[in-house]
């Protein structure tokens, strides 16, 4: 099993990064919110690792069986996505689109109950937030405690967004506003409340100001 791989990152899409090692190209499936930060750090070009899981997608009984291959720039986000994937309904997939959200918020909202966060995030109704919070309140604990140390991420240069603008973004492009439209309303939004920090509370703000029109 391939569980870290390391090699030079010849192109990034919306859900794949292509990582060649040895003369070979790998595609690895990513989350949107890596992928934007993989573009927006300039590493196409370089030296980048990640740490994989790999699945089989596929109908036994069609013989059409594709291994694949996940992966995430750090060993925490693979082990949430890990834990994630154990809930009945949420496959390799589905779940990639589910993290729009860091982890640590994503985690917290299962061990509080929070089924409206839960709700917010794409293809996530409430019958699947709470079998979420069914299957996986206590174990999630950990991951919710993570300081900032442990939540390694690719690093962006100077003057780009705050992590957690980017994660806004993301969640945004998810509820079918343009890129532009999004990035605009995170930097207004920030602008009138530099007193938010996470990207729950500026979605949150955007849909009052929204409303409040």
């Amino acid at each position: 099993m391939i569980i870290k791989m390391r090699g030079m990152l010849t192109g990034v899409e919306k859900d794949q990064a292509f990582l060649e090692i040895n003369g070979i190209t790998y595609g690895i499936f990513i989350t949107s919110a890596v992928s934007r930060r993989l573009i927006a750090s300039g590493k196409t070009g370089q030296e980048v690792t990640f740490h994989t899981l790999e699945y089989i997608e596929g109908n036994p009984g069609m013989g059409n069986l594709i291994p694949r291959l996940v992966g995430f720039p750090n060993k925490t986000d693979l082990e949430f996505f890990s834990l994630l994937i154990t809930v009945q309904g949420l496959g390799a997939k589905k779940t990639l689109r589910v993290l729009t959200i860091p982890v640590k918020d994503l985690a917290r909202a299962i061990e509080l109950n929070d089924v409206a966060i839960l709700k917010s995030l794409p293809e996530i109704g409430s019958k699947t937030a709470q079998k979420i919070i069914v299957e996986l309140k206590g174990k999630a604990a950990r991951f919710a405690l993570l300081r900032e140390e442990d939540m390694q991420v690719i690093s962006l240069p100077a003057g780009m967004e705050a992590e957690y603008q980017n994660d806004a973004v993301d969640i945004l492009l998810q509820l079918q506003y343009s890129e532009t439209e999004a990035e605009n309303l995170i930097r207004k939004t920030v602008k009138e409340y530099p007193e938010i920090k996470t990207a729950e509370e500026l979605i949150q703000q955007i849909f009052k100001s929204q409303v409040g029109r």
